[in-house]
């Protein structure tokens, strides 16, 4: 096991000030997203659930056209409604307040759901207190999960769920986990991983979420269930034809050069579903954990903020540190938590810019490297 002395001097003096200060300053971090969630909290899928409280199916409202951005349109800010139907059941209950009210209590959960995530970490995979602390202030400190909570983004509760069966190895984990598969470029990858397991019990329970989110959804909006269950696909097919509306992969050159564009999502499941099934035998659940998130990286669109699935794979890498790989892991991690931030800044961009373009096929081009890096290792004998 990897000593703190081999990340920080040995002088206990410093190394307790430096602990202070990064605690600090990881505090400090979730103050200042918490406040810019007052502001903003743009992502935040209130006003599409909201119509669904009204029995309003928002996925006919998108395709009907009538989410043009105009003054007349309901669906404000950056809620396309792109989730699958159980992600607008579960918010029903913050639509009876008011949107600066719930904008509050999402926030409130939201930083709820990070501290939950790294107390799940810490207990299940038995990690010395100090390499805890410093993993943590990280997190708390990087731009991804800033984003999360300024931006009213829902990852962070399909990262909660999509982390259960490595924590919890019991079938109400795997029942609960099927609420990752509300957002679906994260949640594919565990269906992907409970069907390379060969597991017909664990895809069923993990289904069931999803299944009574949409018959709900159907019955509250009075829409035809069958209608209902392919309208998720319609509205996502309606994003994707609209030009840079969608984040980058190296896969949507295929596009540009002419391939049908549903093989910018085909390509990418069959070699998830590859990697996944070479990596489902391995022994350690953190590197496990750590590759399928990879893989989700790899081979499915992302914003910045869905780049807090880097955090098992930072743990894992400070664990390790005496392994090459493990220090190609963090300069990795650091570019994504930090330093995109200060490319920002340079580039006169926005952090939310950077999975389009050249940065987006530049930074999904450095995880798939950074994947077959590990891959190679991945036999080595780790902790």
């Amino acid at each position: 096991m990897l000593n703190i002395s081999m990340i920080l001097v040995n002088n206990k003096k410093i190394k307790i000030l430096f602990f202070i200060i990064v605690i600090i300053l990881a505090l400090i971090s979730v103050i200042h997203s918490f406040n810019q969630s007052q502001k903003f909290s743009y992502d935040f899928h209130y006003y599409p659930s909201k119509l669904v409280s009204e029995g309003i199916n928002h996925y006919q409202y998108v395709l009907d056209g009538k989410h043009d951005r105009g003054p007349a349109d309901r669906m404000l800010y950056s809620q396309d409604g792109i989730y699958a139907h159980g992600l607008f059941i579960i918010l029903l209950p913050l639509t009876l307040l008011e949107w600066d009210i719930a904008k509050t209590i999402w926030a409130f959960l939201n930083i709820s759901f990070c501290f939950i995530i790294l107390f799940f970490f810490y207990i299940r995979f038995s990690i010395p207190k100090n390499i805890f602390i410093l993993s943590a202030c990280l997190f708390l400190m990087s731009t991804p999960l800033r984003i999360n909570i300024g931006y009213g983004q829902q990852t962070l509760l399909t990262f909660l769920f999509f982390i259960l069966p490595f924590v919890f190895k019991n079938k109400i984990s795997i029942l609960f986990s099927g609420i990752s598969y509300f957002k679906y470029n994260i949640g594919y990858v565990l269906f992907i991983y409970f069907f390379s397991l060969k597991n017909i019990n664990k895809i069923l329970i993990s289904s069931i979420p999803f299944i009574f989110g949409w018959l709900l959804y159907s019955f509250i909006t009075n829409t035809n269930i069958i209608q209902n269950l392919f309208e998720p696909i319609l509205v996502l097919n309606h994003f994707f034809s609209i030009k840079n509306h969608l984040p980058v992969t190296i896969f949507s050159l295929l596009q540009e050069i002419g391939f049908n564009k549903y093989l910018v999502i085909v390509i990418p499941l069959i070699l998830s579903f590859i990697i996944i099934y070479k990596l489902k035998d391995v022994k350690n659940d953190l590197l496990k954990l750590s590759m399928i998130c990879l893989v989700s990286l790899s081979f499915a669109a992302h914003q910045l903020h869905d780049y807090i699935l880097l955090l098992p794979l930072l743990i894992f890498s400070i664990l390790n540190l005496k392994f090459l790989v493990s220090k190609i892991n963090l300069i990795v991690i650091f570019y994504f938590f930090f330093f995109l931030r200060f490319l920002s800044l340079f580039f006169n961009l926005q952090p939310w810019d950077f999975p389009y373009g050249n940065f987006g096929y530049l930074n999904n081009s450095i995880i798939i490297i950074t994947l077959l890096l590990n891959i190679k290792n991945y036999k080595l004998k780790y902790r």
